[in-house]
């Protein structure tokens, strides 16, 4: 496994369309077997993306529950994208973790098991969660990562698989506003459901972001735990620029 931390033009946010791009062009690679599973942590501007599934309540009927996109806000863009699950938010302070990764049975991915590897990331990120006292839930028919002192959900999980490739991946809520949530129906939920780790966790509650992103600290602290979480050791987070 390979961690990278990404940057763009001496930013440390990266353009969605940007890593979207680079998440292609590596899973080919990937698909090819000329670069290790691989993932990448970034952070966005003020971005909405809308996947191509809609997730609905265990037991309710068929009806889509996802309210229909309003106006995007002025400053934040928007895409339509492969991922499963519906409408979510991305932006400063919140960061994001793209797993380029081939679903084989010989590394971290199962054997052509979707479903298996959702799971695989809930808990392997709850993991992470819970060395901060906190208590990961995780809900059928709602892929995600929800917190049960707060009953509400701190990380939103969507990917897509080309080749048996991996790509897209999870979103969580570390020191970013709410206020993005405000205008969507994230995966087809309240916006009111969403929050981060700066109001659940005392460790992150003196951590600030602006529209810069997350501070080089806080980010790099955190990307580090969480690669440790994933290779169950220190694992080496390196910087780069796309």
């Amino acid at each position: 496994m390979k961690f990278f931390s990404l940057t763009h033009r001496n930013s440390s946010l990266v353009p969605y369309s940007v890593a979207w791009e680079y998440q292609k062009d590596l899973l080919e690679r990937r698909f090819r077997d000329e670069v290790p599973d691989t993932f990448l942590f970034v952070e966005h501007p003020p971005t909405i993306t809308r996947g191509k599934g809609l997730q609905r309540k265990v037991g309710e009927s068929e009806e889509l529950r996802s309210m229909p996109l309003g106006s995007v806000p002025k400053g934040t863009e928007y895409f339509e994208i492969e991922r499963g699950g519906d409408l979510t938010w991305h932006g400063p302070g919140q960061l994001v973790l793209y797993p380029i990764v081939k679903l084989d049975g010989k590394g971290f991915g199962p054997d052509h098991d979707v479903t298996g590897f959702l799971r695989k990331l809930e808990t392997t990120i709850g993991g992470w969660l819970e060395s901060y006292g906190l208590t990961p839930d995780y809900r059928a028919g709602s892929t995600g990562i929800w917190l049960k002192e707060s009953d509400k959900k701190v990380a939103s999980i969507g990917i897509a698989v080309r080749k048996w490739v991996s790509y897209h991946g999870v979103s969580i809520n570390l020191t970013n506003s709410l206020d993005g949530f405000q205008s969507i129906s994230p995966c087809g939920f309240s916006p009111d459901v969403m929050t981060t780790l700066g109001i659940a966790s005392n460790e992150f509650s003196r951590a600030v972001s602006g529209p810069a992103g997350l501070t080089a600290g806080i980010r790099y602290r955190a990307e580090r735990e969480i690669a440790a979480v994933f290779t169950g050791r220190d694992a080496d987070v390196a910087r780069l620029a796309i």
